[in-house]
């Protein structure tokens, strides 16, 4: 007899989860998706010590981007770069804290969008990346690990 126990976790994240399997026609119920990603990172664990340790990082959650701590942005407008950098959680230009949408806006007094405008250097990074572009790889590095999960069989 098998014996089930709830593990809780946000509600909104588990209607992400929702969202997310149906916006990529998986008709897969999100509670056998929980447990897929944790069969997942069971098997998985030994050999990416990532996963077992929890992070302290700092940094700054832009939609689906992190930028750690330290991440330099930078816009061009006008034949004049504009820098800002993330310290801790935040964002700062000019001694203030600010988001990326407002930092695009505020360099050029226009309504700009941030992912075509800003360009980014992570600590790691050896150049400069747009910012739409890192956006893009972050999508395709969470999509190759949903199509990984897939591939775990049901038990």
């Amino acid at each position: 007899m098998q014996i089930d126990i709830a593990v809780p976790i946000p509600t909104q994240q588990f209607l992400e989860l929702s969202d997310f399997l149906r916006s990529k026609n998986d008709r897969r119920d999100p509670v056998l998706a929980v447990r897929d990603a944790i069969d997942y990172w069971l098997q998985n664990a030994d050999w990416k010590p990532e996963l077992l340790s929890q992070s302290d990082t700092r940094g700054y959650q832009w939609k689906s981007l992190f930028l750690p701590e330290g991440t330099q942005i930078r816009m061009s407008y006008k034949g004049t770069y504009h820098y800002a950098k993330v310290e801790g959680d935040q964002i700062n230009y000019e001694g203030k804290s600010i988001s990326p949408g407002s930092l695009a806006n505020t360099i050029t007094s226009s309504s700009r969008n941030a992912w075509r405008d800003l360009w980014i250097k992570r600590p790691d990074d050896r150049e400069w990346k747009l910012s739409d572009d890192c956006r893009r790889e972050t999508r395709d590095t969470a999509d190759k690990l949903l199509a990984e999960l897939d591939a775990i069989p049901a038990r």
